[in-house]
């Protein structure tokens, strides 16, 4: 099979995938239930017919508004069909290991929703971050027994007292939510990812920190340290490069030698 008739379907796949997760960061939230109702307008609570919940050609045609009372839909819901779909895309591209592709897919599934609420939020609700350290350490005990279990374990483990007793200290600096993802980030990817994922979040984050202060007039004049930029988003980058190329590290350590 060559590589154009599987990537076409997972783009497609991953529209549909990405705006249930738009749905999941719209709801949770709230703490309304994604199960349901099913799929409405927000302001007017219509329900959406077939037309309007065709994975980013629905927001297109209808302009980013409800067809019946023109009130503008949420971001998350387009943004996130794109974002999975060019996720599913490159995945298909790549020819991964089965396992390989479903542990980045089902870490893919938790990161988008988080990465969108903590944009919008600033908080990384534990309804996601609990259940994915419990599908991290899931995954690594049934592949690899009791020795994947033991490394996802120590990993969360790892991942989570640091983070925590900052965040404890440090209310302003960083959240509890921060610690609870970088515990799952560990739990999929294991310990020894972690200075991987912190190196790449900190890095990324302090340069997004940068620019938003140089092209933001209201922030030009304080101090890089002051400015509230969620963390999760970053931390989540960096566990998505840590488990798409295990040995990444590498690249680093290479350079730092």
């Amino acid at each position: 099979m060559d590589s154009l008739s599987l990537i076409f379907p997972a783009i497609a796949l991953g529209g549909i995938w990405g705006s249930f997760l738009g749905v999941l960061s719209v709801r949770i939230p709230e703490g309304e239930s994604v199960i349901s109702p099913p799929s409405r307008c927000d302001s007017c609570k219509t329900p959406l017919k077939f037309r309007e919940m065709i994975p980013l050609v629905s927001w297109i045609l209808l302009k980013g508004r409800c067809q019946t009372c023109q009130h503008a839909m949420p971001f998350e819901v387009p943004v996130s069909e794109m974002a999975a779909a060019i996720f599913f895309g490159i995945l298909a591209s790549l020819h991964l290991p089965m396992l390989h592709s479903i542990v980045l897919l089902l870490f893919f599934t938790f990161a988008l929703p988080l990465t969108l609420i903590d944009i919008r939020f600033h908080r990384l609700p534990h309804l996601l971050t609990i259940s994915a350290i419990a599908v991290g350490l899931v995954i690594s005990s049934k592949f690899l027994g009791g020795q994947g279990f033991f490394l996802s374990f120590s990993g969360a483990v790892l991942g989570f007292l640091p983070v925590a007793v900052v965040a404890i200290f440090y209310k302003k600096g960083i959240g509890m939510g921060d610690a609870f993802w970088l515990a799952a980030i560990g739990a999929f990817a294991g310990p020894e990812s972690l200075p991987e994922v912190l190196l790449i979040a900190s890095g990324t984050g302090i340069i997004a920190a940068l620019a938003f202060r140089t092209f933001h007039n209201s922030f030009k004049n304080q101090p890089i340290w002051g400015l509230a930029i969620p963390f999760g988003p970053f931390l989540s980058l960096g566990g998505i490069v840590a488990l798409w190329n295990p040995d990444s590290m590498n690249y680093f350590t290479i350079y730092l030698k």
